[in-house]
């Protein structure tokens, strides 16, 4: 059976760049992505930490982003160049679902703030993290704000685009802004976190008007 994989694309690109990358996004690469069958697309900026834009995919199988399709996709979006020319960073990391916290394939992502902690780790430390957000981790992350919670895997990697990012990452949904104790790592006891190495985390809303614009929140 093929793992679902979860997809993070990273970039920083400037404030002026960013109206156009969202348009961009939004109006071609988002569709593009889901007639090809990926399964959600968000896109986020940052709030806290980097790169500045998180984009996260979820898809069924590793095999999407190697596929004649995938390719054609990419060759026909005439768009995306101009809209990316402000990059000046980026990084993509495929990940899949630690074996204790399989895939809901149902649930699909869609919050309007996420949480990214990436960590290395070594099996029992990871696997400890997983026990616990199977166990009392829920409640103590419920009572934060945290809608869902994610433990992942570092996958294989993209066919073209190479990740530098560890092995480990928690992605946690958020309805409202994550509080100072839920981003990164200081959402876990230190008795797990003291296990992990920290590599960058990330805390963002999505990448729409709204966060701007008081008239345009809900």
């Amino acid at each position: 059976m093929t793992q679902p994989i979860f997809y993070v694309a990273e970039l920083d690109i400037g404030d002026e760049g960013l109206p156009a990358f969202s348009a961009w996004y939004a109006n071609r690469h988002a569709p593009d992505l889901f007639l090809l069958g990926f399964r959600s697309c968000t896109s986020y900026r940052a709030i806290e930490g980097g790169l500045g834009v998180v984009d996260m995919y979820e898809a069924d199988a590793w095999d999407i982003v190697a596929s004649e399709g995938y390719r054609r996709m990419k060759a026909r979006d005439l768009h995306a160049a101009p809209a990316l020319v402000g990059r000046t960073d980026f990084t993509h990391t495929i990940y899949v679902h630690h074996p204790a916290r399989p895939a809901e394939r149902e649930a699909r992502l869609d919050a309007d703030f996420i949480t990214l902690a990436r960590f290395a780790a070594d099996e029992a430390s990871e696997n400890r993290l997983a026990e616990w957000l199977s166990g009392p981790g829920t409640g103590r992350l419920e009572a934060m704000g945290a809608q869902r919670v994610r433990l992942l895997q570092r996958g294989r990697d993209h066919p073209t685009l190479k990740s530098r990012r560890a092995r480990c990452a928690l992605v946690a949904e958020w309805g409202a802004e994550p509080p100072p104790e839920g981003r990164g790592l200081a959402m876990l006891p230190a008795s797990l976190a003291d296990a992990l190495q920290p590599d960058q985390h990330f805390a963002g809303v999505r990448l729409y008007p709204w966060p701007d614009d008081p008239k345009l929140r809900p």
